[in-house]
């Protein structure tokens, strides 16, 4: 009925009301204006016209309104509408529209309800009917008392030889003379020279006195002296010369793997053919020792040093401990030191060298008792420096200085076009000679690459453009000391590896981008940022020194002048960047009557207690360390694994539940991505992810697809097959030989654990402990056991910040806080995951974003047979609660003793594998196997809406 003094009203509380209700439908649905309201119009009787308004949001109601015109007509009844709405309250206090989400409120409540509902979990009848048969034949209470019966085994070491890896044997007093004599006159016979004179040759006789005169010397050894290659061997040549050579060894380590080889073959090139069997090297995945002990060189990665300190912590038979690139100070070096200050205590006979070329030489020297500091000068032909500003002007681009000086102080992220012109400008105008460039990462590698080889001067051939990084293999690595064609220049393409130790002898210009990657750790988050950050003023000098090694250099500065006066003098410790979870669990090893917090006090710059009791809590939450931060069983058998904790985890329980083969793969593609990722090939990888992903909704059973089918081709398939897979699937062939090496080094260290019989065992499809390795949903179960607590929560029905309610976007979180998948997860955008939860390895922050680079879909009764959440009708975890289920009270009792029995299995083979019950534990996993098989749990069902019923 309409009433011109209501209208009249309405309109002065709504001057602008069909714009007003136009938006109203616009917030409030995704239905056009048209289609929920409709205007009428039609004659009243003289020159008056009337408006009929029909609005079918939120119920259809009809509004009337009558005026000298039809537009006042129209506003009349589109004011009456507001009305309505606003004693709907379905406008806010100011009279503008509500969020789409408080339009919706009835649904926001309805999810929230049913997300907050347990969910109901049913077992077939049958299956239960196979655990109560299972129950009958074993009791669980007598399998857990006989773990009280199994002796706890500590993995100790039986002591191995340092140089040679064999068991360790002492010289008899007639074998040491013996062989020193002869160790002389081989030395005497072949009279190795010197290839060239370097620095500190001339200061051989001064080093060596100090060696033997104190126990730890520091070298503070200039770029370019020559210690790397020298000072290993004056130590070596002198206790050989004096008729000392039987009591000799000589261990060095060299930060990175590609210094080790190189520098090892170059000591055995420059000792000659009758001696360079004296010489060797081992890095990960790759050994080459000297033939025997005794006289003997072997060049070394520090974690590999580490490893054969498990074994043999004193170091027996081993004379000299010569530590290089000290200052680099990453993780395992501080470990190194604090260990080798132990071992000196332990072995008398050791000495230890300590070189560096730009590091806090002095405070070195006070962490050792104030030993002596030998300072060795060196050489270095002129390098002249250029800063971006000398190189704008050179390329002519003067009128840019300004704004690009400013914008490298800003942020420090590499312009990879500017790095191509540079190059581009070396090439047309700089002297022969190869050119070295320092990248962050890899993909800018790859993405300066791609600029040079579009190019036209850059795709004729008439360069040889070489990428040098840490996940190319040591074969691949050595490529980057061929020298070119007549005619070529060589490019070197490379991240911080080139800082120390090698020397590329051709090259003469480096570019210096002046920033790298480094990891550093948020202690809120608990999550890793891998950031792009300035580097040091002595990154800058090794850099530099790069160019200059053989003749004289230039070196090009991709940043201002006055940033090299902003920045640090020494790179940040790693030791405080970083999580410190697997430092812990070598701590532990090392020193296991040591409270962790204690024993890192004792590294040169120690971490933050905080941050240690949390790598602490860490491993203990995933039952490596127990209450007293002691190894537990399952920490024993972890601590053999050379990876993360909870990915050595993973691999000890695959070995139990007998799917070793595809948990070695997911574990060493968490290592090495097999996918030839880069910014342009992106959405082909994605493409094939999800092919590869089917309907498991997991990446690691990508990872494994990709890498078992391709060691299927390796096998049967000829060299055309191997080439169209790799294509097909978009996978690097150099890192899948890397990950298959790390395939053969886990199986070795699953045999080291006692877990497998031999380590080929692992790999072979028709052993025991493959049997149930096609079974997708054991081997999401048995991640899921490895990774948690790493779990996250699915949520369907999301408030976006634009207040709009999505009923089926997904929004995700851990214990921690609000987290995103990352766009290489195969999950990423799923709205149909058939669970609530979703298991994790790694997170990283970006732009104030968490984000989950790796998941996978999470069984609800993995989560209570495999894990120690409390069972009870519903199951949750203590703090947020992450996890609900409802379960009947029998299938209750039915799951706790099922748990039970599968806890008892773990600590009796944890305990003692040689004496499992193989035919017990084999029907227990195949029963488990069954039940994730045939167990169907989807929560989602009730809570699905389509945009339409929601709007």
């Amino acid at each position: 009925m309409e009433d011109a003094s209501v209208v009249s009203e309405a309109l002065s509380l709504f001057p602008q009301p069909k714009s007003l209700l136009t938006r109203v439908i616009q917030v409030a649905t995704s239905a056009n204006r048209i289609r929920v309201c409709r205007f009428l119009y039609f004659l009243s009787g003289g020159k008056l016209k009337k408006c009929e308004l029909t609005l079918l949001w939120p119920e259809e109601m009809k509004f009337r309104a009558t005026a000298s015109s039809r537009v006042m007509a129209e506003r009349g009844a589109a004011a009456l509408a507001c009305m309505k709405l606003k004693e709907l309250e379905l406008l806010d206090k100011d009279n503008n529209p509500l969020t789409h989400a408080k339009y919706h409120r009835d649904k926001v409540k309805e999810a929230g309800e049913r997300e907050r509902r347990p969910f109901l979990l049913e077992i077939p009848q049958y299956l239960e009917q196979h655990i109560r048969d299972y129950l009958t034949q074993v009791s669980p209470l007598s399998i857990c008392l006989l773990v009280w019966f199994y002796a706890f085994l500590m993995l100790i070491g039986r002591g191995s030889d340092a140089i040679t890896g064999k068991p360790y044997k002492p010289l008899s007093e007639h074998q040491a003379r013996w062989l020193s004599c002869h160790l002389q006159e081989e030395w005497e016979k072949a009279n190795p020279g010197l290839s060239v004179e370097l620095p500190v040759d001339a200061h051989q006789q001064r080093v060596v006195s100090a060696v033997r005169s104190s126990r730890v010397v520091v070298i503070a050894g200039e770029t370019g002296c020559g210690k790397t290659t020298r000072i290993p061997r004056f130590l070596l040549e002198e206790q050989v010369r004096r008729g000392e050579g039987a009591e000799c060894n000589v261990l060095v380590t060299q930060p990175r793997r590609i210094s080790a080889v190189s520098v090892a073959h170059r000591v055995a090139h420059e000792m000659g053919p009758h001696l360079k069997h004296h010489i060797g090297y081992q890095v990960r995945l790759e050994s080459r020792p000297p033939e025997n002990s005794g006289g003997s060189m072997l060049f070394l990665t520090v974690g590999v040093l580490l490893k054969k300190l498990q074994s043999n912590p004193s170091l027996k038979g081993i004379s000299h401990v010569v530590v290089d690139e000290v200052h680099e100070r990453d993780v395992n070096t501080d470990l190194l030191l604090a260990l080798l200050r132990s071992s000196l205590k332990e072995n008398p006979d050791l000495r230890v060298v300590l070189m560096s070329a730009t590091g806090d030489n002095q405070r070195l020297a006070e962490y050792f008792g104030g030993c002596p500091v030998i300072k060795v000068p060196g050489f270095m032909h002129p390098v002249k420096d250029r800063y971006l500003e000398d190189v704008m002007r050179e390329m002519g681009r003067s009128a840019q200085i300004q704004r690009r000086v400013n914008e490298g102080l800003e942020e420090a992220s590499p312009d990879l076009d500017l790095v191509a012109d540079v190059i581009e400008h070396i090439d047309r105008h700089g002297e022969p000679g190869a050119v070295l460039c320092f990248l962050p990462g890899w993909q800018d590698i790859k993405g300066v690459q791609q600029k040079l080889e579009e190019k036209t001067r850059f795709s004729s051939g008439n360069h040889m453009i070489v990428p040098l990084h840490s996940s190319l293999s040591v074969a691949d690595q050595q490529l980057v000391f061929q020298k070119p064609k007549a005619g070529q220049r060589k490019i070197v393409l490379t991240t911080n590896i080139a800082e120390t130790s090698i020397t590329i002898d051709d090259i003469v210009h480096v570019v210096d981008t002046g920033t790298h990657k480094e990891q550093n750790y948020d202690q809120r988050t608990k999550v890793s940022c891998l950031d792009t950050v300035w580097i040091s003023h002595s990154n800058v000098t090794q850099r530099k020194g790069r160019a200059g090694r053989c003749q004289p250099g230039q070196s090009y500065h991709l940043f201002p002048r006055k940033q090299l006066e902003s920045m640090t003098l020494f790179p940040v410790p790693e030791i405080l960047r970083t999580p410190l979870e697997s430092l812990v669990l070598q701590a532990k090893i090392h020193s296991p009557n040591c409270k962790a917090v204690d024993f890192l006090s004792q590294v040169l710059d120690s971490p933050e207690p905080q941050a240690v009791r949390d790598a602490v809590k860490n491993l203990q939450d995933i039952g490596v360390l127990d209450r007293t931060e002691t190894l537990t069983p399952l920490g024993e058998r972890v601590a053999c694994m050379s990876c993360d904790p909870r990915l050595g985890k993973v691999l000890v329980l695959s070995a139990l539940f007998r799917c070793v083969l595809p948990m070695l793969s997911v574990a060493a593609c968490l290592t090495r991505d097999p996918f030839h990722n880069s910014l342009q090939n992106r959405a082909l990888v994605n493409k094939v992810k999800d092919d590869l992903c089917s309907s498991s909704y997991s990446d690691y059973l990508v990872f494994s697809r990709a890498v078992l089918g391709w060691r299927k081709v390796q096998l049967e398939g000829d060299r055309e097959d191997r080439d169209e897979y790799l294509q097909k699937y978009v996978l690097s062939k150099g890192s899948l030989r890397f990950i298959n090496g790390l395939i053969s080094q886990f199986s070795d260290n699953l045999q080291e654990a006692e877990l497998v019989s031999r380590a080929s065992e692992c790999q072979r499809h028709t052993s025991l402990y493959n049997e149930h390795s096609g079974q997708d949903e054991l081997l999401k179960a048995v991640l899921l056991a490895g990774l948690y607590p790493n779990l996250i929560q699915v949520k369907k029905g999301v408030i976006t910040k634009g207040g709009r309610f999505r009923p089926n976007n997904l929004a995700l979180r851990t214990v921690s806080g609000p987290v995103l998948l990352h766009r290489s997860s195969v999950n990423r955008g799923k709205e149909d995951l058939p669970s609530r939860w979703l298991t994790f390895y790694s997170a990283v922050k970006s732009n104030g974003n968490v984000f989950i680079r790796d998941s996978s879909v999470v069984h609800p009764l993995a989560l209570l047979l495999l894990t120690d959440c409390d069972i009870s009708e519903t199951v949750s975890f203590p703090g947020r609660s992450l996890v609900r289920c409802q379960v009947p009270i029998e299938t209750w009792e039915l799951l706790w003793e099922l748990r039970t029995s599968i806890q008892a299995m773990l600590h009796r083979n944890f305990n003692n594998p040689s004496n499992a019950i193989i035919s017990q534990d084999g029907r227990l996993i195949s029963l488990l196997v069954e039940l994730l098989n045939n167990t169907e749990s989807n929560p989602f069902v009730e809570i699905s809406y389509t945009e339409s019923e929601v709007d």
